[in-house]
């Protein structure tokens, strides 16, 4: 239970921190704050300690192939951003 408050306590601060930045006179830092690796670190631990090597191995690979979406995704927020105005 313990475990489970820690890694909720670690995504309240990473929204906190996104929060902050976004207001700050550096808030462009505010989108890299996801890509700290704090939740995949999460993540890659409770893989490795509870499953076999070459899951966690697959899990890696698997992130490794999610950053071709999200750089498409970053890509269309800059392109639509002189297009589309956000209310």
């Amino acid at each position: 239970m313990l475990s489970l408050a820690l890694k909720c306590l670690m995504g309240a601060v990473a929204v906190l921190l996104i929060a902050l930045l976004s207001k700050s006179r550096s808030f462009y830092v505010a989108g890299l704050v996801p890509l700290f690796p704090t939740f995949a670190l999460i993540a890659h631990y409770i893989v490795g300690t509870e499953r076999a090597a070459t899951d966690l191995r697959t899990t890696a690979l698997f992130g490794l192939w999610s950053l071709l979406p999200y750089a498409l995704y970053l890509f269309t927020v800059y392109w639509l951003r002189r297009r589309v105005k956000i209310t």
